[in-house]
């Protein structure tokens, strides 16, 4: 799939890069009566929707009410994110208290959480390739802030001890119970055994958390599924999917070295979610990726407003909920460099059949 950019040349890339950080910056102007609105009903939100779940009501109706406040558990996680960024409510010590605790609570140290997804930020889509002895689990979230990816090349050369590590790092199961095998093994747990200087808060966090549980299985059964375990079910199955298929989409691309460019990866490999307005606001707007990646500094609220006024942004690659859409993004596994695009084991496996009969044919 040809990027726009393709045809340009270094320099002009350089500058094309320059040019767009130029327009962003209006954006990044923060409006702090809007954000603290968006903060306060959020908060709001996740209340009602708490209340609802904690009630003594008909057992459909508290599912209801469960699956809405995993949906608001996802928005607040936007706002934290972009506070985090520093987009939104800068300077504010409550504001800063308070994402701290929802960090914690939701097993994303503050601390872990920028240098993963600075990280992240800072090399988005770049190539690194297998990550030289280390089990593609253990550092999934901690070190580069994304999904593992490995070449075709890699995978070809990759013993099946290690294609089988691969495999299982990539699997759909690791999104949906993405707050066991991400926030609770991959950054937290992880980090208490690779990252001393950030062992007291992911001690901290994984403590408040297992006491939470305890408490509510021995006193209040029925809170522990209704108000934690279905929220986070569906918050974090519906976020680090997101998360997954804005890099991991028919059109991405992963470079490598001196092919690499930040801006260019960042617009062209980050994608644009097209949802309804509901889960737009459920979602804070993060489905505007493209514009996000392109600066982060931008509040969600004004993502939107970027990505109409700037023309560089008008045309990304553009993915759904629909399930057609999510059966694509997630049957991307592996980076074809000669073919520069993501493709399926399927796609690996037909790939190196064809090229053993054209041997075969060949020798004989």
């Amino acid at each position: 799939m040809p990027w726009p950019t393709d045809a340009l040349s270094r320099e002009e890339l350089a500058r094309f890069g320059k040019e767009l950080i130029r327009q962003t910056l209006p954006f990044t102007v923060e409006d702090r009566r809007r954000s603290w609105w968006h903060f306060w009903t959020s908060f709001a939100a996740l209340a009602l929707f708490g209340a609802g779940a904690a009630a003594p009501l008909w057992w459909p109706l508290r599912l209801v009410f469960s699956v809405l406040l995993g949906l608001a558990l996802v928005r607040m996680f936007v706002l934290f994110h972009d506070y985090m960024h520093g987009a939104i409510l800068r300077g504010s010590r409550f504001a800063d208290l308070f994402f701290k605790a929802y960090g914690l609570m939701l097993l994303a140290p503050p601390t872990l959480w920028r240098q993963s997804h600075d990280y992240h930020h800072g090399h988005s889509c770049q190539y690194v390739g297998a990550e030289q002895g280390r089990l593609p689990l253990l550092s999934t979230h901690t070190d580069l802030g994304t999904f593992p990816l490995i070449s075709t090349e890699e995978y070809a050369r990759a013993s099946t001890w290690k294609r089988l590590r691969y495999r299982i790092a990539r699997h759909p199961l690791m999104i949906l119970l993405g707050s066991q095998t991400i926030f609770v093994f991959s950054i937290c747990l992880v980090s208490l055994i690779t990252q001393p200087r950030h062992r007291w808060w992911s001690l901290l966090a994984l403590s408040l958390n297992l006491a939470t549980v305890l408490l509510l299985s021995h006193f209040a059964p029925d809170l522990l599924l209704y108000l934690l375990l279905i929220p986070i079910l569906v918050g974090s199955a519906l976020g680090v999917y997101m998360f997954y298929c804005q890099h991991n989409f028919p059109g991405a691309r992963y470079p490598q070295g001196e092919d690499w460019d930040y801006v260019e990866t960042a617009i062209h490999s980050s994608s644009y979610m097209r949802t309804g307005p509901v889960m737009a606001w459920f979602t804070a707007n993060i489905g505007y990726h493209h514009v996000h990646h392109a600066n982060s500094t931008i509040p969600f609220y004004r993502l939107p407003e970027a990505m109409a006024a700037i023309p560089a942004l008008r045309e990304p690659t553009v993915t759904s909920l629909h399930p057609r859409d999510i059966w694509h993004c997630l049957s991307l596994k592996l980076w074809d460099p000669a073919a520069r695009r993501m493709i399926s084991f399927r796609e690996f496996h037909q790939q190196a059949a064809a090229r053993a009969d054209e041997g075969i044919s060949q020798g004989a």
